[in-house]
């Protein structure tokens, strides 16, 4: 029988790139995507910070570059509902760390209120736009740039669900069927990308 190693394996993502919507967060609070962006260059990881208000984005790359021998974080403005921001954004990744490993699409919004009775459907749109729809704009210029990278494990996409996309939820109709459609659309994109040797997961907090 093989010996248990007595050391864990290493969480080093040195020489890694990701990317991580909605990195900032009102204030000093610390909501995920600012856990999520700290965390990563805590381990080494270089890693771009996209939010729509720039000064979050750069609050969040202040913390993370406050100690010596992480990664390096940058922020960068942009909204990911625009096909031109999500293309911009990787191309910044491309062109300062010459890879992207990583794409965190931890964006969301509470959304619109009400039920099927009451909800204003215009509201109901632009959230799944901003909750779901975003998420495939990442996607669709993030997993042509993964597919560049050498050996057999070229990339990872982690999707921010809910534990409401799970098992429901009140008062509200938007938030429960954004993150459900989350949860399925992640399943769907892991099939289709394994085979271009890149994960694609979904965690639902709550």
């Amino acid at each position: 029988m093989s010996e248990i190693p007595s050391e864990p394996p290493s969480r080093s993502f040195k020489g890694k790139v990701a990317i991580v919507t909605g990195a900032g967060c009102a204030g000093d609070g610390i909501g995920n995507g600012r856990a999520i962006s700290i965390l990563l260059a805590d381990d080494g990881c270089d890693v771009i910070c996209v939010d729509r208000d720039l000064s979050w984005a750069t609050k969040t790359c202040d913390i993370a570059n406050s100690k010596p021998g992480r990664g390096n974080a940058i922020p960068a403005q942009g909204d990911v509902t625009s096909a031109a921001d999500c293309e911009g954004v990787v191309q910044l990744a491309l062109s300062t760390f010459g890879r992207l490993d990583i794409l965190v699409n931890n964006v969301g919004v509470a959304g619109a209120p009400g039920t099927a009775v009451d909800v204003d459907m215009e509201q109901w749109s632009k959230s799944l736009e901003i909750n779901v729809s975003s998420m495939v704009l990442m996607a669709k210029y993030a997993v042509p740039a993964m597919a560049k990278n050498d050996g057999e494990n070229k990339g990872a996409i982690v999707n921010m669900g809910s534990v409401a996309g799970l098992k429901g939820g009140t008062p509200h109709l938007l938030y429960p069927t954004s993150k459900g459609a989350i949860v399925n659309m992640t399943r769907a994109m892991a099939a289709h990308h394994a085979k271009d040797g890149i994960r694609v997961n979904c965690v639902c907090p709550g």
